[in-house]
């Protein structure tokens, strides 16, 4: 746990769980709690033997969002201190050189979405809920929600972002905001067994990343990253160096040869 109390992560083998535990506050981001997930993520991209992250957060809710109490206390300097310590800690979730999948349930809102925005897959129970409100409080919704328009279309970006409105998961599930809606819309009020469906998926996931070679996937994800701002031609190219050095292991010939089932 951190120092704070408020980032929990576990370890499981290859998988780690990182956990936003602050549940009172429906997981709302303070500065210190973006300060130690931050930190928490710094840390695990620093492993070399870690393959997946499950991330999620405690209670029913996944995030409502940054602490509204503490942004209202915000004057024009703090303003930015506070949004770009927001914005490292979600750069060091997309930085992690593993998948990171979010586990949504419950109330996921304004930071909430910016910080799921920047995982790699989003699984939601079907409780949750997506809203990006800040308009209707007086601020424009900024940093990761740049993200928006390339998961789900100009469009839908704007919609969410100039109304505020809710969204439900089946919605966000259409859209390709999160890629799998766990629970169907008649297990709402399944409770807990809900959120067991959720985190046994979220792990399914995790699991099956693991199994696959640990430096494709790493190769992989730093790839995407870029694709996401090259020209086509570039990102084709850019792709053709990883390729030819993953054959520098012996592991494309050791899995290909037991699809083949034969010997190395």
């Amino acid at each position: 746990m951190s120092a704070a109390g408020m980032i929990e992560v576990s370890r499981d083998g290859p998988v780690a769980t990182v956990t936003l535990s602050r549940a009172a506050k429906r997981n709302a981001l303070s500065s210190a709690m973006i300060a130690d997930l931050g930190a928490a993520f710094a840390r695990l991209s620093a492993d070399g033997d870690l393959r997946a992250v499950i991330l999620h957060g405690a209670g029913p809710s996944f995030c409502a969002g940054a602490d509204v109490a503490e942004m209202a206390a915000l004057d024009e300097t703090s303003a930015e201190t506070f949004i770009r310590g927001l914005h490292g800690a979600i750069q060091a979730v997309r930085g992690c050189p593993v998948p990171v999948i979010a586990a949504i349930r419950g109330r996921c809102l304004g930071a909430g979405v910016e910080l799921a925005a920047g995982c790699d897959l989003r699984l939601a129970a079907a409780d949750a809920r997506f809203a990006m409100p800040e308009v209707l409080v007086g601020i424009p919704s900024v940093i990761e929600a740049a993200l928006l328009p390339g998961l789900i279309g100009r469009g839908r970006a704007a919609r969410l972002l100039l109304t505020g409105e809710t969204i439900d998961a089946a919605t966000a599930e259409r859209w390709g905001l999160v890629e799998e809606v766990v629970a169907p819309p008649d297990a709402l009020n399944a409770g807990p067994l809900n959120a067991d469906a959720l985190e046994d998926r979220a792990r399914a996931l995790a699991e099956a990343i693991a199994a696959a070679d640990p430096r494709a996937v790493r190769a992989q994800k730093t790839l995407m990253r870029r694709w996401e701002t090259l020209p086509v031609e570039a990102a084709i190219e850019a792709g053709v160096r990883p390729f030819a050095d993953s054959y520098r292991t012996a592991a494309p010939r050791a899995r290909m040869a037991a699809v083949l089932g034969g010997k190395p």
